[in-house]
């Protein structure tokens, strides 16, 4: 009986101090700040894109939404956000905006009332002047991927836009100084540019830019439509301007930049051409032709090249080492959810705040300054950051570096 006693007390007594070290554990785990609630199952917060994956430019953001989603992939395998202790994966939910205003129109709608979100990231181009009125009625936080500077893009009236690749402005500060870096003898160009609606109100800045680096525009802009298919009138147009030293293309498709230069090859004029566009030179000389493939400068990405941040990289190897790469929009992602993350809010409000309160962040293209309060008219809304640039020579492709853009003005 008394070892029979003794042995009962001893498992009593073990049992007593599981117990008691089990309590001790939990009450820990629960005072550790944030730990209950970040171990917990992660939510989700869900992210729009509106892109153009159908019509003439999906030619840009059919690749594009490749892109963005491989980016929310990254952003989710590298822990994803963490609001108020609580672990919060990226969903993504797109809608096509079919390279039509209309189009835009009808898909930033589907977002809004059918999808329900609050940060959408696209359109491109100039079509954020079909999208803005839809977001900023519902205070949606939008970021564009691109933006020719028209009236209702990203200004005083949009007060919930945002601007994350440093374009229009900012890839022309990159191709300008690109240029002084690698034609020192030009002095006159000549600039040729989509009719999109844009040219009043961006190519004044441009000439602005132009002049502030010490050259003279020659001759009056030559306009093309983006869905222009023989561009030999446009380059008959631009070979007339004779005091050009070289030719400055604003914007376009690589089938307009190779169709341009194509055509002016043809004709005898083998001045320097300069786009501030992110086509790589290898598509511009698809279409332009080996022969015609010559002192030919583009803002275009060279993977796995000297000096690269690693998330770029990141970003191409992921997609399977496939070009072409562009990130107007999956820059647009990646800087949005850094913000989302130092606002520590998923309220649209305070992330703009804290959006407009922020000078840097990090971005897949190195370290971001956010400015352009006197291009826009509206503080701290659009990215400036750094740019590589590729040039043609002799029907080769050159990676020519990386050109420190800085903030935009």
């Amino acid at each position: 009986m008394g070892i029979q006693r003794k042995a009962g007390v001893g498992r009593f007594g073990s049992l007593a101090l599981v117990v008691c070290i089990g309590i001790v554990l939990l009450a820990a785990g629960a005072s550790a700040p944030g730990r209950s609630m970040a171990a917990g199952a992660a939510k989700t917060v869900k992210i729009g894109y509106l892109l153009c994956l159908s019509g003439w430019y999906s030619v840009f953001d059919a690749v594009e939404e490749g892109h963005v989603k491989i980016v929310a992939q990254m952003i989710n395998d590298k822990g994803g956000l963490t609001i108020q202790g609580q672990k919060y994966n990226v969903e993504l939910v797109g809608e096509d905006g079919k390279s039509t205003l209309d189009g835009i129109a009808a898909g930033a709608t589907k977002l809004v009332y059918d999808h329900k979100v609050k940060f959408v990231v696209g359109p491109t181009g100039f079509f954020s002047t079909g999208s803005s009125p839809v977001f900023e009625q519902n205070k949606v936080l939008h970021v564009s991927g691109y933006c020719s500077n028209q009236p209702g893009e990203m200004d005083a009236s949009t007060p919930f836009g945002f601007l994350a690749f440093d374009a229009s402005i900012g890839t022309s500060i990159g191709a300008i100084k690109a240029m002084k870096k690698e034609f020192p003898n030009v002095k006159k160009v000549s600039i040729v540019s989509p009719d999109d609606g844009a040219i009043p109100y961006l190519i004044p800045k441009i000439k602005k830019l132009l002049e502030s680096q010490g050259y003279t525009v020659a001759g009056d802009v030559v306009p093309f439509p983006n869905e222009m298919e023989d561009f030999s009138p446009i380059a008959a147009k631009l070979n007339a301007i004779k005091d050009a030293d070289a030719v400055f293309i604003e914007n376009g498709s690589p089938i307009a930049v190779g169709n341009i230069a194509k055509g002016l090859r043809a004709l005898g004029n083998k001045k320097p051409i300069v786009y501030q566009g992110l086509s790589a030179c290898s598509d511009i000389m698809a279409v332009a032709g080996k022969d015609a493939a010559n002192d030919i400068i583009t803002m275009g990405l060279t993977p796995k090249a000297k000096g690269n941040p690693p998330l770029l990289d990141e970003v191409y190897e992921r997609s399977g080492n496939k070009m072409p790469i562009f990130l107007f929009n999956p820059n647009g992602l990646w800087v949005l959810t850094r913000v989302i993350q130092a606002a520590n809010s998923l309220d649209p409000e305070v992330v703009k705040a804290k959006w407009e309160s922020m000078d840097k962040v990090d971005c897949l293209f190195g370290t971001g300054i956010f400015g352009g309060d006197q291009t826009y008219g509206i503080k701290h809304h659009a990215l400036g950051h750094p740019l590589p640039y590729q040039k043609l020579v002799n029907g080769k492709v050159i990676y020519g570096g990386w050109i420190d853009v800085g903030a935009i003005p």
